[in-house]
């Protein structure tokens, strides 16, 4: 007699390692503009690509659009999400907001062998990090919302930054002709204020580091082919 499959099953481990394969590798190509903003995406052509079925890649396009990187197209299919200009100054006022709440509880809360840990970004050395200065940058900023001790502000910290490394993406060819220095010296100097516990000094070098960086990103911005 044949089994009659129960609808209501819940789904195998394999099924759910699957799908969740297909979302991280589409949304890493989205974050890192391999699919670029504008791009028309569709399902057949995903599925023919991860050698899944629809079902995989609809579940992951349905995630990434509540995280406003896909958009849906009436019976068209997908679209990726263009990265406008108030959208990034959105986001990093954002981050400013959330990293000043950050320094503060890194200076009240973290541990001497916390702070310790920041030495390693007093300097940027090229051979050792792959993806080079803009990962390196990454790093710093994502140690600090982890030792802040709060899970949930680290958690939005990490898809902010996430979802603004679109717009270095795009910019990153105009960043590369800055100089690394400032934002090292940027860095250290946040790194004294954090290790001397200096809560307000701490977070007007925050303040200040993110705002830069901000004018950095628009201004590339403003020479790559955008949303207005």
């Amino acid at each position: 007699m044949s089994q009659i499959l129960d609808p209501r099953a819940p789904e195998s481990a394999s099924a759910k390692l699957l799908r969740e394969k297909v979302y991280e590798q589409l949304r890493a190509d989205l974050i890192s503009c391999r699919l670029a903003p504008g791009a028309e995406i569709r399902e057949s052509e995903l599925a023919e690509r991860f050698g899944v079925s629809k079902s995989p890649v609809r579940d992951a396009l349905m995630r990434l659009e509540r995280e406003n990187l896909v958009i849906t197209l009436p019976r068209q299919g997908y679209r990726v999400a263009s990265v406008s200009l108030n959208d990034v100054q959105d986001m990093f006022q954002l981050r400013e907001v959330l990293e000043r709440a950050c320094i503060e509880r890194i200076t009240r809360r973290a541990s001497d062998q916390q702070l310790a840990s920041l030495e390693r970004f007093r300097r940027f050395d090229p051979g050792a990090w792959e993806g080079g200065f803009v990962a390196y940058n990454r790093s710093f900023h994502r140690e600090l919302a982890a030792i802040s001790g709060n899970a949930r502000m680290r958690d939005h910290l990490f898809d902010l930054m996430d979802q603004m490394e679109r717009a270095v993406q795009l910019s990153v060819n105009s960043l590369k002709r800055g100089n690394p220095q400032t934002v090292i010296d940027e860095h250290n100097a946040l790194i004294d204020a954090l290790q001397a516990r200096q809560t307000s000094v701490a977070q007007r070098i925050s303040a200040r580091h993110v705002q830069s960086a901000g004018k950095r990103v628009l201004r590339a911005m403003t020479h790559a082919v955008i949303a207005p």
